[in-house]
């Protein structure tokens, strides 16, 4: 087998855009996280807010609400002013990531990832063995798809 020269700055390219696969996998199970509790849903219809206002407003535990709204921040899906510790939602980004967004919402789309997660050791052992995975290893399939043919159906 010859020996390959590494290019080093393509090999750097790849290992960012490898951590950036992987920050955005985290990030679209935090997005589903915001659709699933109302987070996005409360902070469209709130101005700026510390995270204590957010968490009173969603009747949500402050503690999983910061960490939460951290997350958002740093993938620049929540804006935050440091200074007077708010975070707001800007209304473009709202417009993907809300119920009232209908079929416009994104953020429904986001569930599939942790749905998928749930099943990983099932598919990793169809690689092995073939056959399938069957409905019944996805619990949430059923009120994902009714939640989808509802936003269908409402609009």
């Amino acid at each position: 087998m010859a020996t390959e020269q590494v290019d080093q700055t393509k090999a750097e390219e790849f290992t960012s855009r490898m951590v950036e696969i992987i920050n955005d996998g985290m990030l679209s199970l935090m997005i589903s996280v915001g659709h699933r509790t109302g987070l996005f849903d409360v902070m469209a219809g709130l101005p700026p807010s510390t995270g204590h206002g957010v968490a009173a407003a969603s009747g949500l535990n402050e503690r999983y609400v910061m960490e939460w709204l951290g997350a958002m921040v740093t993938g620049r899906i929540v804006e935050h002013d440091s200074t007077a510790g708010t975070f707001w939602l800007p209304p473009e980004h709202a417009a993907s990531l809300t119920r009232e967004a209908g079929l416009d919402n994104l953020a429904t789309q986001a569930q599939y990832v942790s749905l998928l997660g749930d099943v990983e050791t099932e598919i990793v052992d169809c690689f092995k063995r073939g056959g399938g995975v069957p409905y019944s290893s996805y619990p949430d399939f059923q009120r994902l798809m009714a939640e989808e043919s509802t936003a269908v159906f409402d609009a």
